[in-house]
Parts: C-alpha cells; structure tokens; sequence
C-alpha cells in the first residue's frame, strides 16, 4: 500500500509538470495520410490550440472535426510528445460515381457519396439509380458485384443498374454496347467463373443470373 501510494503521488507530480510547466504544450500539428485532401484542410478543421499543454488535447473531439471533411474516411490522433498533436487521415477512395442534386459525385466502396466529381470525372462506372447510400440496399448490392469483379473486368463496367423486387436486389452491368445480367449477388463467384468465357462471344446481352444456365443474346 505505501509503494501504491508513492507511485499515485509521483504520478501525480509529474501530470503536474506537464500541466504548468510549460515543457510539454503544443507546438505544432503534424499530418499524414493525406493526398488529395490539402493538409491545410485537414489543420484547419482539426482546430488545434497552440501553446496548451500537450496533456489537455481533446484528441477524440479533433479526430470527430477532421472526419466531417468530405474526403476523409477515418482519423486517428495521438500525442507526439512533448510537443506535438499528430493526425493520420486515411482518405475515401472513390469507386463508382452517382447522379446527385450536386452534380456527378464520387463514391466510395462503403456506398458514401461524398465529393463532387471533377468536370472530366475519373473512368468509373455509374450507378444508374437514386438514392445512392451506405444503407441502401440497392448501393450495396451494385458495390457488392462490382468488389467481386476481377480488376481487368471492373475496368470495363461503365454502368451499374439495380432493380429491386420484392425478393432481392438484381444487378445489371453495362460495358459499352453489352449488357450483363448478374442478377443477386448470390453465388457471384461462380457467375463471373462462367461469365469471363461467356464475354468472348459476340452478343449484345451476357446473362449469368442463373450461373448453370448463361445465356447469350446477339
């Protein structure tokens, strides 16, 4: 007991030298993880009081301002003692694009529409349907498919339509002038197994929803 209640005071005493003596306040904000979103965004935002003591950082309430940019997917922030509040962002990156009241926005693989796109927008596919979010059920079925693909092929979706019955979500992909019928996302490996092959036949309409029996359309 007299060991603990040594340690406790010590520990005490020296939580008391970081609080004012001024040997461990803030000095600076460093920032990693951050490529498109401008590190000044990512300052700005985190709203860090320089010359606090180091100790009293309330790194939760930072980490939650920084994550409101739009850009940003998660944020972790720590104590880089003596001196420093460090942030590391890892930034939302974008998979297909929607549709919005916006514009054209960019989206990530967790169904979040959360930047506008660009006036060229990047070469991914269109999600031909409203509502585009983390909680729809058709966002996640389209996302679901299109994670599926092998790269080479997800290269070649340009669109992603979803219609939704009473039962579950059924997905169309578009590349170009084919149409493939994926159907749910149920049994998807075997469906881009026999769907590969299928797309070196000349047609029109590719449909694997019922992977034992594809059919092609010219």
């Amino acid at each position: 007991m007299v060991v603990l209640a040594v340690l406790a005071a010590l520990g005490g005493g020296f939580w008391a030298v970081l609080l004012y003596t001024g040997i461990a306040e803030v000095e600076q904000v460093e920032v990693t993880g951050a490529l498109t979103v401008p590190q000044d965004a990512v300052v700005s935002a985190a709203a860090v009081e320089t010359g606090v003591p180091l100790a009293t950082v309330d790194t939760r309430a930072i980490a939650q301002r920084v994550a409101r940019l739009p850009g940003i997917g998660s944020v972790q922030v720590s104590r880089g003692w003596p001196h420093t509040v460090a942030i590391e962002v890892t930034e939302r990156t974008a998979v297909a694009l929607a549709r919005t009241p916006e514009g054209v926005t960019l989206v990530d693989a967790a169904g979040v529409a959360y930047l506008k796109a660009p006036e060229v927008p990047p070469p991914l596919p269109m999600l031909g349907f409203g509502a585009v979010g983390p909680d729809d059920t058709a966002t996640r079925a389209a996302l679901e498919v299109l994670s599926s693909l092998p790269p080479d092929l997800r290269a070649r979706v340009t669109t992603i339509d979803v219609d939704s019955p009473a039962t579950e979500p059924t997905v169309r992909l578009g590349m170009g002038d084919r149409q493939v019928r994926f159907g749910s996302t149920d049994r998807a490996a075997q469906k881009i197994a026999v769907l590969v092959p299928l797309l070196t036949q000349d047609g029109t309409v590719y449909d694997v929803s019922s992977p034992d029996l594809p059919t092609v359309t010219r």
